[in-house]
């Protein structure tokens, strides 16, 4: 690689791992104790894939590559927590739709039916830590993993197995897919996704508690394990998506709301900031991209402009006053 080329990588690694948070060493597993955080670090783990500055800049550059190619975002969301063994024999009987969905557990066996699904709440129940009938701890973890309408279903459920086989080793998890045709709920989403329920004690004793950086983590595992079979996905965050106009707060008159307002007017405040934040890193990575020596760094620069000019125009008619009074 030429000394500019090194140059460019570097401030691509200096701006584009600020822009989205990529650490630039491997975060530490979990200490192997009774209740254990994954990650404090506000950084997304990259598993040591990323130890050097050209493959971080290579990662920065892909991540702007599908941004400005509107690719599909993977959804990752934690729902609430089932507590005690109740809420996980709730949590399920509804994932399975009462055992007419298949269950698919960290073994890769299928699980259906009523009489099955109530073998899995016992193993669950007495296997490794046994779980209280009723507890105020949450003794198990509710994640959706989604995709957009139209992704086919198969590749996500496969995506979402190989994610967590690396994820949840150790762990035990039962995933179901849900699709618009297949679940029998009456009003099925359109999106093709799976539900994955992981207890949160491990086999070993040691406990998930999971935090916003892992959070993070688990939406790139799972993009990652999505592009694997051929899926094209990306996890650009809200806030890479917006502009200032994105965060404008509207005046609530009401009195009895005006510590509300207050405190709301506060979140904003601090939403700005870091909004000026990401394009202040934007504004240096166009200028990295543009004097590059490769034809498609300087290509990227100019998409990225203009996907950014768009999205400030798209914003900005959103918060037209027409469109507030229609």
């Amino acid at each position: 690689m030429s000394s500019t080329g090194s140059q460019i990588d570097q401030k691509l690694d200096e701006w584009g791992s600020r822009l989205f948070n990529v650490s630039t060493e491997t975060l530490p597993r979990p200490r192997r104790s009774r209740n254990v955080r994954l990650s404090s670090n506000t950084f997304v783990s990259t598993g040591g894939r990323l130890s050097t500055a050209q493959a971080r800049a290579t990662y920065v550059r892909r991540k702007l590559q599908a941004m400005v190619r509107r690719s599909p975002q993977v959804v990752v969301k934690l729902v609430r927590a089932p507590k005690g063994m109740k809420g996980i024999s709730n949590n399920l009987t509804y994932i399975s739709r009462d055992g007419l969905l298949e269950i698919e557990d960290q073994d890769g066996q299928v699980i259906q039916g009523k009489d099955a699904v109530a073998d899995l709440k016992a193993e669950w129940r007495d296997g490794g830590i046994p779980i209280a009938a009723d507890s105020t701890m949450r003794d198990a973890f509710h994640l959706v993993l989604s995709m957009p309408t139209r992704t086919d279903p198969l590749s996500v459920q496969r995506a979402a197995r190989d994610f967590a086989k690396r994820e949840f080793s150790g762990f035990q998890y039962a995933m179901v897919l849900h699709t618009f045709e297949t679940d029998p709920d009456p009003h099925p989403s359109p999106h093709p996704h799976v539900h994955l329920t992981v207890k949160a004690a491990g086999l070993d004793g040691m406990r998930l508690n999971p935090r916003k950086a892992d959070l993070q983590r688990w939406r790139e595992g799972f993009a990652e394990a999505l592009r694997e079979h051929g899926i094209e996905a990306t996890t650009t965050s809200r806030i890479h998506r917006t502009t200032q106009e994105r965060w404008t707060v509207r005046h609530m008159t009401e009195p009895s709301k005006k510590g509300e307002r207050l405190e709301r007017l506060k979140r904003t405040t601090r939403r700005h900031g870091r909004v000026q934040e990401v394009m202040r890193n934007y504004e240096q990575v166009m200028r990295t991209l543009a004097r590059s020596d490769r034809g498609e760094d300087r290509q990227l620069a100019a998409d990225l402009v203009r996907y950014l000019s768009e999205r400030t125009q798209d914003v900005a008619k959103s918060r037209s006053p027409e469109r507030e009074r229609s």
